[in-house]
């Protein structure tokens, strides 16, 4: 069960558009993830800058980094808490 600081945390991160842009398309893409490079198109960053979305988004247990092919992919772990804070963020919350 998540925790209140979890939810937090996940709803302070996804609060930058850039992150919560990231976040929207690994849901779409499901249990498989997607390309770092993909990603930062997706939010509008270069792949320099979108890392350290990425760092940040890993670093709090959102992301997961998967090695797949030689290439970069990152997944979500917490879908249900991304959902959510998505959810709050679209109905007006913040």
């Amino acid at each position: 069960m998540e925790t209140d600081q979890e939810s937090t945390l996940t709803y302070a991160l996804l609060t930058v558009p850039a992150r919560a842009a990231i976040c929207r398309a690994l849901l779409e893409a499901g249990e498989e993830g997607m390309p770092a490079c993909d990603l930062a198109g997706v939010a509008g960053l270069n792949l320099a800058r979108a890392s350290h979305h990425f760092r940040e988004l890993t670093q709090a247990d959102v992301l997961a980094l998967i090695i797949r092919d030689r290439q970069v992919v990152y997944a979500l772990k917490a879908r249900r808490a991304v959902r959510m804070a998505l959810e709050y963020l679209d109905s007006g919350g913040m």
